[in-house]
């Protein structure tokens, strides 16, 4: 019996995606697995970011307002921008489970990747039908690099082995070197375009995720924006359902739930890493947010 899913505002918590996560994973890397074992339909995914879904095993649909549905094999992988929606379809889940690998696509460490390999990866191949000026996500067909990454990925997570997270760091690494060499290329090195509330509002989500370790000033986030502190307001509240100030502190509290789970970060190291300049502030923000202080949250990961 098939499952249906009504799409979810990004405020809060994607049952769709929640239920189907079996992982997280990377140091430096924002890469999750999930798995899909009975069929689902509606399952929608939506971030403020750019992001790389990878098919590893099984079939999937790909709806978007307005383009025509996509088939999705296993080996397949989809860039999709900021702030777009993509509605997906596992209608044989149940005979053929679903495995997919998401990556949360950070911008500077794809500059980082061309600054020190630009001369050994090639442009990707010139974009046909995905080279309007705004496209709602690229397909990159099975590619047998892409599919081996995405395959030690699953490895990786199914078999959790020493140094996990460092491979998948290194992983996800490579999966953006085997992305760059696609016709997703200009969407993974283009700027963001700020000209539309929505690019707008992706940079300064983007210079948010930057600079979680120190304070950052709303007439920061306006410049971003390229938008007037007004204008700014209104369409943070209505993308997000919470103010920016609220955001930031939403994002640093996920950010502390990373760092915590390493049994080698204190209390202090992740309070100064996030910016705080008393760690008791920083104690009293992350309880008033999941309940518990930072150490007994860490203390009840790690048992």
């Amino acid at each position: 019996m098939s499952r249906s899913f009504r799409p979810t505002p990004y405020g809060e918590a994607s049952e769709s995606l929640v239920n189907y996560r079996l992982g997280v994973g990377g140091d430096d890397a924002r890469l999750s697995f999930y798995a899909v074992e009975e069929s689902a339909r509606g399952v929608s995914l939506r971030a403020p970011h750019l992001t790389y879904y990878g098919l590893v095993d099984g079939t999937a649909r790909v709806d978007v307002e307005g383009e025509e549905g996509l088939a999705v094999e296993a080996g397949e992988s989809l860039v999709v921008p900021p702030l777009q929606t993509i509605t997906v379809d596992f209608p044989a889940a149940h005979e053929d489970p679903a495995r997919y690998v998401v990556l949360r696509v950070d911008r500077s460490q794809v500059r980082s990747i061309l600054d020190r390999v630009a001369s050994d990866v090639p442009s990707g191949p010139a974009v046909q039908d995905g080279g309007r000026d705004d496209p709602a996500y690229f397909h990159v067909p099975e590619n047998e690099g892409i599919a081996r990454v995405l395959n030690m990925v699953a490895y990786l997570f199914r078999e959790d082995p020493p140094n996990r997270d460092r491979l998948i760091d290194l992983n996800a690494m490579e999966l953006l070197i085997q992305m760059l060499q696609t016709a997703s290329r200009p969407l993974l090195v283009g700027e963001l375009p700020r000209n539309t509330s929505a690019g707008g509002l992706a940079a300064a989500v983007q210079y948010i995720q930057d600079n979680l370790d120190r304070h950052i000033s709303i007439d920061e986030l306006v410049e971003e924006a390229c938008m007037s502190k007004s204008s700014f307001y209104r369409h943070f509240s209505d993308e997000f359902e919470m103010s920016p100030l609220e955001y930031i502190t939403r994002e640093r509290v996920v950010r502390a739930r990373e760092l915590l789970a390493d049994s080698d970060n204190t209390v202090t190291n992740v309070s100064h890493a996030l910016g705080f300049s008393s760690t008791s502030h920083f104690i009293d923000m992350f309880k008033e947010h999941e309940g518990v202080t930072p150490k007994q949250y860490q203390m009840d990961l790690l048992d």
